[in-house]
């Protein structure tokens, strides 16, 4: 991912506050003819040697041969993003259109994790919100095992992690505020979502 300096993050709160709000991402790996991409839930975890993402892919998956065979992989967090019209700017033809977002990327080897830990981590993050979530402990114990044979749990420790946010950095005090302006007024919640993203890297903000 290409990052310019003055789009680098690397607030360690900022990452797991991405993985947090977005966990639904990519795993890329390259072990076929093209890119092999499935898209999964998946949670984070600090440990003591580092930061882990955790979570399963069906064994149907080819990507549960890449696990098995401990491949590198690429993992992809995208969070809130929108348009931005240069006709939003205080100087609207000296400038151009843009498209504001914030991303992450983690690079490291995928290893067989235990699958009905990562099902737990999962519902236990996903379902925490819920006054009524549900249990996986409640499961009956000949279908849980069913279920479980069909999924290949893995965990990646990041190796290197690559994390952009370009929400209007480069431009100045009173462009930023009309952007954010602009996209709470939308009726798009990605839109107003990324309002708020632009509103917390503001200059004492």
């Amino acid at each position: 991912m290409y990052i310019p300096a003055s789009f680098e993050v690397e607030d360690r709160a900022w990452l797991l506050d991405l993985i947090e709000k977005h966990p639904f991402g990519l795993l890329v790996t390259v072990d076929g003819e093209y890119p092999r991409i499935s898209h999964l839930p998946l949670v984070a975890q600090e440990r003591e040697d580092g930061l882990w993402i955790v979570g399963h892919v069906a064994r149907a998956n080819p990507h549960a041969r890449a696990i098995i065979a401990q491949a590198p992989a690429t993992i992809v967090f995208e969070g809130p993003h929108a348009y931005v019209s240069a006709s939003w700017y205080e100087e609207p033809y000296a400038t151009v259109p843009t498209w504001n977002y914030a991303a992450l990327h983690v690079r490291g080897r995928l290893r067989e994790h235990d699958a009905w830990t990562a099902v737990k981590r999962l519902s236990t993050k996903l379902e925490a919100s819920r006054p009524e979530g549900w249990n996986p402990d409640r499961l009956e114990p000949d279908y849980r095992a069913t279920q479980l044979r069909a999924i290949v749990g893995f965990e990646l420790r990041a190796e290197a992690i690559d994390a952009k946010a370009k929400l209007s950095q480069n431009r100045s005090l009173a462009d930023r505020l009309r952007v954010i302006r602009r996209l709470r007024e939308s009726s798009d919640q990605t839109d107003r979502e990324c309002a708020e993203a632009m509103r917390e890297l503001l200059p004492d903000s």
